[in-house]
């Protein structure tokens, strides 16, 4: 006991030679710019981040943590073809966040529960990318503020204003960092949420096509919910959301417009049963889109489905076994499942186009457009009596994928053939908790690529990122 806490002492004063080793060891892998997945991740970490007291006086509390990634990731194969270069090759990356929060609680003597929270953040990201001629070379985003919102509860009500993560079911529909207001209200077991959010100052349009499309997307959502807990532990919800595109083009295209409004009603059920957690959600799309190549509306009409179960068994190492199905519909005449250009050339738009994020394996990744998706994974702790390896996991996800029109085109523009037959997929996941404040993550992913990709563009492609994380 006396040499670990020996150990755990000196890598505590000596934190910054460490992170100077750490950061030499996360540059020996390599990536792709799979941004999104990259920041769920992140987000979930940091949502579990400790922090530490500032100052403390009465009702007022002042806390702060501070928390830095070194990732790197090696994208092999990218375009499925082994004889021509990547367009992008390996990724490296110093994701840096700082914040702060306050928070005032009322006095002991106080006859309310009112209980109201400063939370801001701010973030620092240098990376580089190669080949630097194609993907773009050393790249440095900040400081910029990463979150500042203010929450305010007096029950039932608690209202939230500011930039922060917001999400309404699953978070497939929509799930991002926006500019906005939330507003719930939970009367005994009902839960009532409202909320209005923004695209964020200099964000990327969704639909890559518009003129001026970079930095440059100006879209409004309207999100109304309302859940139960229904029976037992089971919850019932459903939801709208409303989208409405207000970006510009620039220049202004006179033979071809690209707004896309959109409208989602969700409805699902999540709770346990026999000792397992289970999930389902439907969402139906409408609203309008235009036809590429004229200035004509089309009516957006799609729909998509998640469902899933998972259970931890009670046996050495917990072995957590989870199975899940999604699809999100397809156009059979779609070249392109989030631009306008290449996209519906006639008739309806059965295309399933959101704002949130679906994962669906490391290598592959595509959108939940035009595409089912079969999903098993085993999760566990095979050394979970080792002391300093209790904290390790290990998982692998198999993925089985098919379009939902053969014929239609998904988020990977290389599944260009008449097929249903995407293909499968293996991730590999390593994890390891080394201490509260320091974590260490391999991931692997290696897709095969189904008939639904020309001979030109079959060979495998792997993805292998390594990261590490420092909490203060």
């Amino acid at each position: 006991m006396g040499k670990e806490y020996s150990w755990m002492l000196s890598w505590r004063m000596n934190r910054f030679f460490w992170m100077i080793f750490f950061l030499f060891m996360a540059f020996i892998a390599n990536a792709a710019p799979q941004k999104r997945p990259q920041e769920e991740e992140k987000r979930k970490t940091l949502e579990a981040a400790p922090s530490h007291i500032l100052a403390e006086k009465k009702n007022v509390r002042f806390d702060y943590g501070a928390w830095v990634n070194f990732l790197t990731i090696d994208y092999t194969n990218n375009d499925n073809n082994a004889e021509d270069m990547d367009s992008l090759d390996e990724l490296y990356e110093v994701d840096t966040r700082l914040w702060f929060k306050t928070t005032i609680k009322p006095a002991p003597e106080a006859l309310n529960d009112d209980e109201h929270m400063l939370y801001v953040r701010f973030k620092d990201l240098n990376s580089h990318l190669l080949p630097r001629d194609t993907a773009g070379g050393y790249d440095h985003d900040g400081p910029h503020l990463d979150y500042a919102y203010w929450t305010s509860k007096r029950f039932p009500h608690k209202i939230e204003i500011g930039r922060r993560y917001f999400a309404i079911g699953r978070g497939i529909a929509y799930s991002n960092v926006n500019d906005g207001l939330q507003w719930n209200y939970t009367p005994q077991d009902w839960d009532l949420e409202a909320l209005v959010a923004h695209t964020l100052p200099h964000e990327d349009n969704i639909d890559a096509s518009v003129p001026g499309y970079s930095k440059n997307s100006d879209r409004f959502y309207y999100g109304l919910g309302l859940s139960h807990p229904g029976w037992g532990e089971q919850q019932l919800y459903t939801y709208g959301l409303i989208q409405r595109d207000q970006s510009d083009e620039d220049p202004t295209a006179a033979d071809q417009h690209y707004a896309y409004n959109s409208h989602y009603v969700g409805a699902g059920v999540e709770g346990a049963v026999w000792a397992a957690d289970y999930w389902l959600e439907v969402i139906k799309e409408g609203g309008t889109s235009y036809v590429f190549g004229t200035n004509a509306k089309s009516e957006v009409d799609a729909w998509a489905v998640d469902i899933g179960v998972e259970k931890e068994f009670p046996l050495y190492g917990r072995p957590e076994v989870s199975l899940e199905y999604a699809l999100g519909s397809g156009d059979s005449d779609r070249i392109i499942v989030t631009d306008t250009e290449l996209g519906n050339i006639s008739g309806d738009d059965h295309n399933f186009l959101y704002f949130g994020y679906f994962p669906a394996g490391y290598a592959l990744a595509p959108r939940l457009s035009n595409i089912q998706i079969y999903r098993g994974s085993v999760t566990c702790h095979p050394w979970q009596k080792v002391r300093w390896l209790r904290h390790f996991s290990l998982g692998v996800d198999y993925y089985r994928y098919y379009k939902h029109k053969a014929k239609g085109w998904i988020s990977d523009l290389d599944a260009s053939l008449v097929s249903q037959d995407i293909g499968s997929e293996v991730d590999v996941t390593l994890s390891w908790q080394i201490l509260s404040d320091l974590r260490w993550a391999i991931r692997f992913g290696h897709f095969r690529p189904g008939e639904a990709y020309p001979d030109s563009a079959n060979d495998p492609e792997n993805y292998l990122s390594n990261s590490i994380t420092i909490t203060f």
